[in-house]
C-alpha cells in the first residue's frame, strides 16, 4: 500500500512537472532583467529589478503591408549565455533575440516588420512623458489617465527612472484598465527598452543646483495634495500697507464671489510684523488692532482657510514671539557682531535666527507654530525668505552657536519642524526655489520664480510683468506634479493689462494645474495714496465684471501634471523672452466626457497673426481620425479637422481650444463651468436605443449652467429636461453644419446638483 501510494505521489508529481514544462519553459535573468516565459500561451512578462513589472501578455507578432498584426504561435525558446531567443514557429527563418545589460533590454527580430505587443503598468506612479530631445514648441500636460502617438516612455516617479520604448512604438491606454498601457514595439536593428536611471538627479540635473551634498535630491511629490491650491493673497493689491479693514471686505467679496468657485485659501502677505512692538503672534497695533487670531477666525467663520507669509528664519530682535527677551545667541550676527534683517520682512526689527543654536528650535520655532496652527488655526503658510538664510550663515558662520552645521542640512531641519508642526492637513508654500530639490518632500509646493505685477511688459521703474509669471510657469513646468505643486507667482487680470492678456494668463494657469492664487482687488480698493510707487497707483483698480467671469471659469486647480520631464527654454534665459515661450499648451484629459485635449494657442507678438496647429504633429493625434473643435472663450464650434487649423490670434492673446475625436454619436464639448470640462461634468451617458444623451453635474447655484453638444448630421435634438431643486429652465439652440448641428443647452435653476437629458431623433 504505502509503494502504491508513493508510485501514486510521483505520477501526480510527473504530471505537475510536465504541465508547469508545458507553461513556462522557465526565466531569463540577466543584468536586472527578467523574462518569464509562458509557452502555453505563447506570452512573455518582462520585468526589472527595481521596476517590477515593465511588460506584461507579452506577444510577438509580424505586421503585413497593410499595418495588420499576425501573432505567433509554436515558439521554441533557447537560453544562451548572453542572451535568449525564440524561434517562432517559422523554421527558423523568423528569430527573435533578447539582450540585457543594466540599463537595456534589447530586443531584436530577424524579419524588420515583426511587432512586439504588450500591456505595460501605467498607473498613478508610472506616467507618460516626453523628453527634451522631443521640444516642438509645444508643452504638454495631462489630466487623468491619457496618451498619445508620440509618446513613448514612461517616467516612474518612485525610483526617478525613465522608461523608453524605441521612437515609433504606440502606447494607447488600455479599453479595459485605464492604469495600464498597450504597446506595440517596432524591433529594428537596436531597438529594446532603455531605461534612463536617475532621470531628474542626473539627466536633468537636479543635482547641479546644489552648492553642498545632504540629500539625495530628487523625491516624488508628497501625498498630502492631490491638486495646486486655490486662493488669494493680499501683496499685489496692498503690498506692506494691508489692514484688517482691507483683510475683511476682501474676505467678505471673496466668500461671494470665488468660493462658489472653488477658492479655498486667503493669505495675509508680509506687513503685520512692521515696528519694534510687532512679532508674529503680537501683530502691529494700528494695522491689525484685534490681532493675527481674530482674522484668521473671520476667515475661517466665511468658509475659508487662513493664509500667511512668514520668514521662520528671522524673529523680532527686542520683543520676540515666545518670551521677553531672547538669549543673544538665538541670533545669527555677522563677524562684526552685527545683527542682519530677515529677508522680505516688513522692517529690519525681524532679524535673522541662529538654529544651530537647539534652544531656537525647541523655545521658539516649535510654540510659535504650535500657536498658528493649533490656537489660531493657520491652514496654508507661505514660507518666505527663500534661502538667504543659508548664503549668508555660510559667509558668517564662524560667529553661529554651532559652525560645524552645514547650511543645507539645517535648513532642511527647520523645514522638517515646520512640516511637523503644519501636519498633513495644512499646505506648506516654500518661497522661493533657491536651490531645485532643497525643500521636496518637505514643501508641498514652491515659487518658482520672481515677482511679478499687472502689466504685460516691465517698466524701468519696476523691471516686473506677467512675462515674469509665464517664465517662471513655463520654465518650472517639468517639476509641477512631480516633485511639488510648482507656484509661478500670483495671477493679475486687471488693467492695465488688456482683456486678451488676461484671457492669456487665465487660460495658462488653469492648463497647468500649477498653484492658482489670485491678488486682484475684489472689493473696491483703497485710496491711491496709500501706495508710494507710481507703477501701484496705477494697477490699485477694482476687478471689472468681466475678468471676475475669468476667474469664475477657470478655479478651481485640477490635478494636473506635466508630461514634459525637463527644464522649457525659458528657464536659460536671464529675463522673460516671450520668444523663448511655447507656442501651444495641450492639456490632454480622460474625464467623464471622454479623451480629449485643451490646447491654447498663443500669439506672443505685438501684432495680431495667423497662427496653425497640427493636430497630429503638435499635439499627436490619430491622422486617421477628425476632430470637432470649439472655441472655448467665444463659445463657438469652429468645425470638423483632419489635421491642420488656422486661426487668428488677437495681440498677446489665446485661442483656447477644446478638441474631440468626432463620433457617430452625440458629443459632450464642453460646458460654461470650466475651461478644463471636469469641474461640473461628474456623469455622461449615451443611450443608443433611446437615442438619450443624459449626464449628472455640479453646479454653482445662481449661475447659468451651458453644455456645448455636438451631434451627428442623422440625430436630431428635439427635447432637453434638467433636474434641479426647485423650478428650473432650459433653453435649447441648434445651429446646423455640414457634418451635423451644434448645441448649447442653458440651464437656469435653484439648487447646485442637476440631472439632465438630451433626446433625440433619427432622420
Amino acid at each position: 500500500m504505502k509503494n502504491t501510494r508513493r508510485s501514486i505521489f510521483n505520477l501526480m508529481l510527473t504530471v505537475l512537472i510536465i504541465g508547469l514544462s508545458a507553461c513556462s519553459s522557465g526565466t531569463f535573468n540577466s543584468d536586472g532583467w527578467q523574462i518569464l516565459v509562458n509557452k502555453k500561451n505563447n506570452t512573455l512578462t518582462i520585468k526589472q529589478a527595481d521596476l517590477g513589472v515593465v511588460m506584461q501578455d507579452v506577444q510577438l507578432a509580424v505586421r503585413d503591408e497593410a499595418g495588420n498584426l499576425t501573432y505567433l504561435t509554436g515558439w521554441i525558446v533557447k537560453k544562451h549565455p548572453d542572451k535568449m531567443t525564440i524561434d517562432a514557429g517559422q523554421s527558423g527563418q523568423m528569430i527573435w533575440s533578447f539582450t540585457a545589460d543594466s540599463g537595456k533590454l534589447g530586443i531584436h527580430c530577424s524579419d524588420v516588420n515583426g511587432v512586439l505587443t504588450g500591456i505595460a503598468p501605467s498607473p498613478e506612479s508610472r506616467i507618460p512623458a516626453r523628453v527634451k530631445s522631443q521640444d516642438n514648441g509645444v508643452m504638454y500636460n495631462a489630466l487623468g489617465f491619457v496618451s498619445a502617438r508620440n509618446i513613448y516612455s514612461l517616467f516612474d516617479r518612485e525610483t526617478d527612472i525613465l522608461i523608453r520604448f524605441p521612437k515609433g512604438s504606440e502606447l494607447t491606454r488600455n479599453e479595459n484598465n485605464a492604469r495600464m498601457m498597450d504597446v506595440k514595439i517596432p524591433t529594428r536593428e537596436g531597438s529594446g527598452i532603455t531605461l534612463i536611471k536617475e532621470y531628474y538627479n542626473e539627466e536633468v540635473g537636479l543635482a547641479k543646483y546644489q552648492k553642498t551634498k545632504f540629500v539625495p535630491v530628487y523625491k516624488p511629490i508628497p501625498q498630502r495634495f492631490d491638486r495646486a491650491p486655490t486662493g488669494w493673497s493680499s501683496w499685489y493689491c496692498y503690498y506692506m500697507t494691508t489692514t484688517e479693514a482691507d483683510m475683511v471686505k476682501e474676505t467678505d467679496a471673496l466668500a461671494r464671489t470665488l468660493k462658489p468657485y472653488g477658492l479655498e485659501y486667503v493669505q495675509l502677505d508680509a506687513c503685520y510684523t512692521r515696528g519694534e512692538e510687532a512679532n508674529y503672534l503680537d501683530w502691529n497695533k494700528e494695522a491689525f488692532p484685534r490681532g493675527g487670531k481674530w482674522l484668521f477666525k473671520y476667515i475661517l467663520d466665511k468658509g475659508l482657510k487662513p493664509g500667511l507669509w512668514l520668514n521662520a528664519y528671522g524673529a523680532n530682535y527686542k520683543k520676540p514671539a515666545m518670551a521677553d527677551k531672547y538669549p543673544e545667541n538665538f541670533f545669527l550676527r555677522d563677524k562684526k557682531g552685527n545683527l542682519s534683517g530677515a529677508c522680505c520682512t516688513a522692517d529690519k526689527t525681524v532679524v535673522r535666527l541662529d538654529y544651530t543654536n537647539p534652544d531656537v528650535m525647541k523655545k521658539h520655532l516649535m510654540p510659535l507654530f504650535d500657536t498658528l496652527v493649533n490656537s489660531w488655526g493657520l491652514k496654508y503658510l507661505k514660507a518666505g525668505g527663500w534661502g538667504t538664510w543659508m548664503d549668508y550663515y555660510e559667509k558668517n558662520k564662524s560667529q553661529a552657536f554651532d559652525s560645524t552645521r552645514d547650511s543645507r542640512t539645517v535648513y532642511r531641519d527647520v523645514l522638517m519642524v515646520i512640516r511637523e508642526m503644519m501636519g498633513d492637513d495644512n499646505y506648506l508654500l516654500g518661497c522661493a526655489m533657491h536651490e531645485v530639490g532643497c525643500g521636496f518632500g518637505l514643501f508641498d509646493g514652491s515659487r518658482t520664480g520672481g515677482d511679478d505685477l499687472a502689466q504685460w511688459y516691465p517698466s524701468k521703474e519696476s523691471g516686473m510683468s506677467m512675462l515674469t509669471f509665464f517664465k517662471s510657469l513655463f520654465g518650472a513646468n517639468y517639476l509641477n506634479g512631480i516633485c511639488w505643486w510648482s507656484d509661478p507667482d500670483n495671477v493679475q487680470l486687471r488693467p492695465p493689462l488688456t482683456m486678451e492678456e488676461a484671457k492669456t494668463i487665465a487660460t495658462t494657469i488653469s492648463l497647468s494645474g500649477q498653484a492658482y492664487i489670485a491678488s486682484d482687488f475684489m472689493a473696491d480698493p483703497p485710496s491711491k495714496d496709500r501706495f508710494k510707487r507710481p507703477v501701484h497707483k496705477k494697477i490699485a483698480t477694482r476687478l471689472p465684471a468681466e475678468r471676475l467671469r475669468l476667474y469664475k471659469a477657470t478655479m478651481p486647480t485640477r490635478p494636473i501634471h506635466a508630461m514634459d520631464l525637463y527644464p522649457y527654454r525659458c528657464e536659460a534665459t536671464a529675463r522673460p523672452q516671450p520668444a523663448s515661450f511655447p507656442r501651444i499648451l495641450d492639456l490632454k484629459v480622460n474625464a467623464a466626457a471622454g479623451m480629449y485635449d485643451v490646447a491654447a494657442l498663443y500669439n506672443w507678438s505685438d501684432e495680431q497673426e495667423r497662427k496653425s496647429l497640427s493636430l497630429t504633429k503638435d499635439l499627436g493625434l490619430d491622422p486617421n481620425m477628425k476632430y470637432l473643435i470649439f472655441d472655448y472663450w467665444n463659445s463657438s464650434l469652429l468645425g470638423v479637422y483632419k489635421d491642420t487649423l488656422s486661426l487668428e490670434v488677437p495681440i498677446h492673446g489665446v485661442r483656447a481650444l477644446v478638441i474631440h475625436p468626432i463620433q457617430d454619436k452625440p458629443v459632450m464639448l464642453a460646458t460654461s463651468r470650466h475651461l478644463t470640462g471636469t469641474v461640473s461634468l461628474q456623469k455622461v451617458a449615451w443611450d443608443d436605443t433611446a437615442k438619450v444623451l443624459s449626464g449628472k453635474s455640479v453646479v454653482v447655484e445662481g449661475d447659468p449652467y451651458s453644455l456645448y453638444i455636438f451631434s451627428p448630421a442623422n440625430l436630431v435634438p428635439y427635447k432637453a429636461n434638467a433636474f434641479m431643486k426647485g423650478e428650473t429652465e432650459v433653453v435649447i439652440k441648434t445651429q446646423p453644419m455640414t457634418e451635423g448641428s451644434f448645441i448649447r443647452i442653458q440651464i437656469s435653476g435653484k439648487g447646485n446638483e442637476m440631472e439632465w437629458k438630451v433626446r433625440f431623433k433619427e432622420q
